[in-house]
């Protein structure tokens, strides 16, 4: 992997996430977050996908723009990383349905470099 990490911990946290998505999340090219598994629409999307009552995370694009999201994938993954299933933004909306990953560390080096940057644009 090149450049700084963004979570510290994501391999103890999430062991089995393919190398792809680790690397990915790590460059910020993809997101990830947590389910809120209490949610209604969550609740109700297992109704329509069942496979998704062993999902935890759902991995996206932070980058499309919201015109384009109906075209987007998600890739939902359970506690260890393994692939559930992928959604597609014509099938499941994510708004409403998303928390943030208070069980990912931001890694100190990544703190250190959002300190001089100023601009949401930046990059490492």
């Amino acid at each position: 992997m090149r450049g700084i990490e963004k979570y510290a911990n994501l391999h103890e946290v999430i062991p089995n996430l393919m190398p792809v998505l680790v690397e990915a999340i790590q460059s910020e090219f993809l997101e990830i977050k947590k389910i809120n598994r209490e949610c209604e629409k969550f609740i109700a999307s297992c109704g329509r996908f069942p496979e998704l009552k062993n999902a935890e995370y759902v991995i996206f694009s932070q980058h499309i723009k919201k015109n384009e999201h109906k075209n987007e994938i998600f890739v939902f993954i359970d506690k260890e990383g393994a692939t559930i299933r992928h959604l597609t933004g014509h099938e499941m909306e994510l708004y409403g349905l998303l928390d943030s990953c208070s069980n990912l560390h931001l890694s100190d080096e990544y703190l250190e470099s959002q300190k001089h940057c100023n601009d949401d644009d930046c990059r490492r």
